[in-house]
């Protein structure tokens, strides 16, 4: 009510004018009408758009840092270094890092101009309902809608996951004898959500400021690249590598797959690190003027993580000590080993990767954060079980309470597929990327069907420029996509199946039943107007 009554002001002082100039009278009719076209604006927006239950108070600058810490470079590829290290070695790890930074600022731009034009907190399901033909809009925007939400639970389960696992790492530094076993993992990993889970209910409303702070100068992030930065080549006690070795040689470890295909798959791991980018729109309902502040954030983002990562990575690859041993890690996470080989003792092999934990808690709690604020929007919009229960935010904690509880549920039942598999962490890698790709790819497609009528309305069009990366986006995720499913290397035996399709089918499934329950004849994809900014 309140748009109409600023509204209705506003026609009431140009109405009651006592005299009015020649110029003004000629454009009174006009400016009357004008104002009245923004009443029934106004009110159409009341009645076909969400209500707004939750504050806007992030900025450009919390986003940025948000979206640091969604993706967190140092956090990301240290806990994804067999994907590079074990396929082609440094080489595949620097180049394709560069080749995904620059893919990813063709997403971010794409992105950006539909966030501009809706910015929702539905995100790419709102977006696909909204760009798509009349006759596929529920149908695809419900698709979408699974495919954000599975990839936003399974991504922040990939982060608490190797959390869990850098943790019983860094006990193997001081105890070397120490095995940790499957359950050891799963216990530690439970734990993580929970006390992530604890922080995020009782503290909501000030976790803006956390999330600056976790960024802030001196902080983690910054902390751990200028660790990196400065102490691996100065100590490098396991010798420096050449030039040649790390931009001019690739390294077969054995993985058993042609070069051309260890090539593709490095790209796992640098898109790992961007998957935060879409996820961010989650967001938009506690942001400040989203039309702007949620493109520039993401391509400011996708930037700066591009800038850290490589800093992060280089002294890494010029001081690599012994790939067989670094490998063969018990626990799956190399990181330890390369930078116990690297700094050679203990104690500085644990100052070095202290930094690398914060970050990755941090990045669990944002992570959490989005992906309970997606289940929430969907939920809302009818296109998850229980409407009533988990599409309903807490007007007194200022988040949506039942949607992170489910979250955090979900993530603790999927953690248990590691007492089958000991590269659970590869199938929760592999889909969440396949889903947030997926869910990234078919609005961004739909635009381009749609010839990008729409999006030429956006605030944040960017013309041909847009259309290019558009298409190039397209390419990018129906090139990756195929690829998390394959296993990190071959023989394909039990232990190293990649069971990323594995849980995306069964996600699929779980999805098409419900819509064929429900969504089939309930399911009409989200209001047509938006939220008032």
């Amino acid at each position: 009510m309140d748009a109409i009554d600023e509204s209705l002001k506003d026609v009431s002082k140009t109405t009651v004018q006592p005299e009015l100039r020649d110029a003004e009278a000629q454009r009174a009719p006009d400016r009357l009408l004008e104002e009245f076209g923004q009443v029934e604006r106004a009110m159409h927006a009341l009645t076909d758009s969400y209500v707004q239950e939750m504050r806007r108070t992030r900025t450009t600058f919390n986003l940025v840092l948000m979206l640091l810490v969604l993706g967190s470079p140092p956090y990301g590829l240290a806990t994804t270094f067999f994907y590079t290290l074990g396929n082609g070695g440094p080489l595949v790890a620097v180049y394709d890092w560069i080749i995904v930074v620059v893919a990813n600022l063709c997403v971010a731009v794409s992105l950006g101009e539909i966030a501009s034009l809706y910015p929702v907190s539905g995100g790419v399901y709102y977006w696909t309902y909204m760009l798509s033909p009349p006759g596929l809009k529920p149908i695809v925007s419900w698709i979408v809608g699974w495919l954000m939400v599975v990839g936003n639970l399974t991504v922040s389960l990939a982060v608490n996951f190797a959390t869990a696992q850098l943790i019983l790492s860094a006990v193997i530094i001081f105890v070397p004898d120490y095995v940790p076993k499957p359950f050891h993992t799963v216990l530690t990993c439970f734990a993580i959500i929970i006390v992530l889970g604890v922080i995020a209910l009782v503290g909501q409303r000030y976790l803006q400021h956390v999330d600056c702070k976790s960024l802030c100068l001196g902080r983690p992030l910054i902390s751990s690249v200028l660790a990196v930065l400065i102490t691996l080549p100065v100590k490098a006690a396991a010798g420096r590598r050449s030039a040649k070795f790390v931009f001019a040689d690739i390294m077969d470890m054995g993985a058993g797959w042609p070069r051309g295909v260890q090539w593709l798959l490095g790209f796992i791991q640098g898109s790992y690190c961007f998957c935060g980018t879409g996820m961010l729109a989650a967001m938009a309902e506690e942001t400040i003027s989203p039309e702007t502040t949620l493109p520039h954030s993401m391509l400011a983002g996708v930037s700066a993580q591009g800038i850290f990562g490589l800093l992060f990575l280089l002294p890494i690859m010029f001081t690599l000590g012994d790939l067989s041993t670094i490998l063969a890690s018990p626990t799956g996470q190399p990181i330890i080993e390369i930078f116990y080989e690297a700094a050679g003792t203990s104690g500085a092999a644990f100052g070095l990767f202290l930094p690398i934990l914060l970050i990755g808690l941090c990045c669990g709690l944002a992570c959490s954060q989005a992906t309970s604020r997606s289940i929430w929007a969907f939920a809302r919009d009818g296109g998850i079980p229980g409407k009533k229960v988990f599409g309903k935010a807490s007007h007194r904690l200022e988040m949506p309470v039942n949607a992170f509880l489910l979250q955090a549920g979900l993530q603790c039942a999927l953690a248990c597929i590691y007492f089958g598999s000991t590269a659970a962490f590869n199938s929760f890698v592999g889909v969440s990327v396949i889903c947030l790709g997926g869910s990234i790819l078919v609005p961004v497609l739909m635009s381009l069907v749609d010839r990008r009528r729409q999006v030429s309305q956006s605030v944040f069009y960017k013309g041909k420029l847009g259309a290019f990366c558009s298409w190039v986006t397209v390419g990018w995720y129906a090139l990756l996509i195929p690829l998390l499913s394959f296993p990190s290397y071959l023989p394909v035996t039990e232990a190293n199946m990649n069971y990323a399709a594995v849980v995306f089918v069964g996600f699929a499934a779980l999805a098409m039943a419900w819509y064929a329950i429900y969504g089939r004849t309930h399911y009409q994809g989200p209001p047509n107007g938006h939220v008032a900014l």
